[in-house]
């Protein structure tokens, strides 16, 4: 055999080794990152979340037609289930864990955990995974795939910090604080009432043809022969397309004995399906260094806060600047 057939048969034989060698890592690859894969692309697939943690928080987050409910009863904070899907679809494998350092993160995970579990549509589970702490640099969160004894440290391409503060447990973290979200084709009523000046006390109800009534919302005051001025029925009504509140005070240790109190406007709207809400407003007095009612240029009270019961549900902080546009009295239509 001489020397170049010698060659030739060296080289066939390093280009088959190479060969099944390259087939046989790319096809064991594949197997091992499946423990790793923790995103899903097609988000939409997506149609039930639920995360718990090892202190029996939980929350159950659903796909409606435009929108999510939290725990079948509430739709959820916008902004919220916004950031959670965002990290569910996008999530990366940042690195992986030093060996030696695997089983204080397995113990750290097992102990503190987000249990994440993902359905789509059908109902079928579509993934289930654990969330732990964060790295030293908190640039890194561990997480670990249900049935796996590996654990992978995980980003969001362009956040820093721990993806743990995006899976919410806590119900007033999740729960939307929009108060009114209706535009004026949607609305059938609206009505208020100032219990300490019933003139200014009105009502607005929508006619077969369309159009607007106002009226007084009491007897003793003496209904406008005057019609409205021209878009002033429009302005009012547009102004309920996106009322949101500042905060959810429900926990607040005066709660009872505000919403017992008299308050400065009751506000309730109807809309053409038929769904009411009613917000009772109890104001905010702001007091100087005194302690003493501070008030505007023209005498009245310095009010940028109120409380507001909404549905005799839940007591709701909301400001003066944004619902202030629709506190409207009888008088300022025409």
């Amino acid at each position: 055999m001489n020397n170049t057939l010698r060659i030739f048969l060296l080289f066939l034989l390093i280009a088959g080794f190479t060969y099944w060698y390259t087939s046989t890592t790319n096809h064991k690859t594949t197997i091992d990152n499946t423990d790793r894969n923790f995103a899903i692309s097609d988000i939409e697939s997506v149609h039930k979340i639920f995360i718990a943690d090892r202190n029996g928080q939980s929350a159950t987050l659903d796909r409606k037609a435009d929108h999510w409910v939290y725990n079948n009863k509430w739709r959820t904070n916008p902004n919220a289930i916004k950031n959670l899907l965002n990290t569910i679809e996008k999530v990366q494998l940042k690195y992986i864990p030093a060996r030696a350092a695997i089983p204080n993160i397995v113990k750290d995970i097992a102990t503190n955990n987000i249990k994440v579990e993902l359905y789509d549509e059908a109902g079928g589970n579509i993934k289930t995974y654990y969330v732990g702490g964060v790295t030293n640099d908190e640039l890194g969160t561990y997480m670990i795939m249900e049935g796996s004894n590996n654990p992978y440290v995980t980003y969001l391409p362009g956040f820093e910090g721990s993806l743990r503060v995006r899976y919410l447990l806590k119900e007033l973290q999740w729960r939307d604080k929009t108060v009114f979200q209706e535009s004026m084709e949607h609305i059938q009523s609206v009505s208020i009432e100032y219990p300490k000046q019933k003139n200014q006390s009105f009502s607005l109800k929508r006619m077969d043809n369309n159009e607007f009534e106002i009226m007084p919302l009491f007897g003793t005051t003496a209904k406008k022969n005057v019609v409205p001025k021209k878009g002033q029925v429009e302005k009012f009504l547009r102004g309920f397309d996106g009322l949101v509140a500042e905060a959810f005070e429900n926990n607040y240790a005066k709660r009872d004995s505000v919403i017992q109190q008299l308050p400065f406007c009751i506000l309730t709207l109807t809309t053409t399906q038929g769904d009411t809400t009613n917000l009772r407003l109890h104001p905010i007095i702001k007091l100087d260094r005194t302690g003493q009612p501070m008030q505007r240029k023209d005498g009245r009270l310095l009010i940028e806060r109120y409380f507001a019961n909404k549905n005799n549900e839940d007591l709701l902080l909301i400001q003066e600047l944004v619902f202030g546009k629709v506190l409207w009295s009888y008088d300022y239509f025409f």
